[in-house]
């Protein structure tokens, strides 16, 4: 009974350690999007990752023209609640992380497929992710995403499509 107490009373703690370096905040934003079709992302994870004052970029293309959309953390995640009929699957596949002190920045390329078994991405993005650390805890600062551009592949830097990096 005892070790069952423990267990439970530091079940938090190792949540929360799975975001002490910013590759791991990386990572768990990835997962944390993903999602089984008739589920939804995991939404307490992402209230963790993302800072109080996050900001979020989203960029596509709409007839050869960059779109840009900008939200706050907050109402990036509002979307998020409504259980998606399809799967969502996010593929890390290139990350180039630099660090200094408390602040770090990564440079992401993701690939997103609605079928997790797919050879081939419904469409591929590249992110740039600033993280900043809060206590022990590695937060999203600002997010901004762009979908690939037509006729423009995005350089993979080594990685694989289709290999994920976690």
């Amino acid at each position: 009974m005892r070790t069952l107490l423990l267990a439970l009373l530091l079940s938090p703690l190792c949540t929360y350690a799975a975001e002490a370096t910013p590759e791991a905040a990386v990572s768990a934003l990835w997962r944390a999007l993903s999602h089984d079709a008739g589920a939804d992302v995991d939404l307490p994870v992402l209230k963790r990752l993302f800072h109080a004052d996050a900001v979020v970029f989203l960029g596509h293309y709409q007839k050869e023209r960059l779109r840009l959309r900008r939200l706050s953390g907050i109402d990036f995640l509002k979307p998020s609640a409504p259980i998606n009929k399809k799967g969502f699957y996010e593929c890390e596949v290139a990350r180039q992380l630099h660090r200094y002190d408390r602040f770090a920045v990564a440079y992401s390329v993701v690939e997103s497929r609605s079928d997790q078994a797919a050879s081939q991405p419904d469409f591929v993005g590249v992110n740039s992710i600033q993280l900043q650390q809060v206590g022990e805890q590695w937060q999203v600062l600002s997010l901004h995403y762009q979908v690939e551009k037509p006729g423009l592949p995005i350089p993979l830097d080594g990685g694989q499509s289709g290999r994920c990096l976690d």
